[in-house]
């Protein structure tokens, strides 16, 4: 059973406080350099379908971590601006893939150097053994929200 001191509580509120600051400074950076007004899973989705190539809704709000309905609205936008298309599918119609254009290809290379940018600030002066401390706890977290609670 997980003991929740006082002392416990006051540090998990400064985290969950210091958290969303890193991620209020994350997306106001992202969005100083954004293009066309998208947010990060705008750009999250090009660069998957530039590394994977065509993918179903489904798939891609899998690996976004978001609803279907969710790709669909960042996808009209994506169509809307000529980075992605819809095209059926060729043995069965129903099935609609995502996929990049050439012109939303262009954008990823920007994406990719504007994301680069911004972790080289974000983990600046940290050392390997710090990131990895981080990323120990991060997967942690990852893991107990995935945890089924009621075992």
């Amino acid at each position: 059973m997980y003991e929740l001191t006082e002392e416990k509580m006051r540090l998990m509120k400064r985290l969950d406080e210091s958290f969303r600051q890193v991620r209020r400074l994350i997306n106001s950076e992202w969005n100083t350099h954004n293009v066309h007004g998208l947010g990060m899973t705008h750009g999250r989705m090009l660069t998957i379908l530039a590394n994977t190539g065509p993918q179903k809704a489904s798939a891609l709000a899998e690996q976004l971590l978001i609803t279907s309905g969710g790709v669909t609205g960042i996808a009209d936008r994506l169509i809307e601006l000529g980075y992605i298309k819809r095209e059926r599918g060729d043995k069965d119609r129903r099935v609609v893939m995502l996929d990049i254009t050439e012109e939303g290809m262009k954008n990823v290379e920007l994406i990719e150097t504007v994301r680069k940018e911004l972790m080289l600030k974000l983990f600046r002066g940290m050392s390997a053994a710090e990131m990895e401390k981080g990323l120990s706890i991060f997967e942690r977290m990852s893991r107990n929200m995935e945890e089924d609670v009621t075992k």
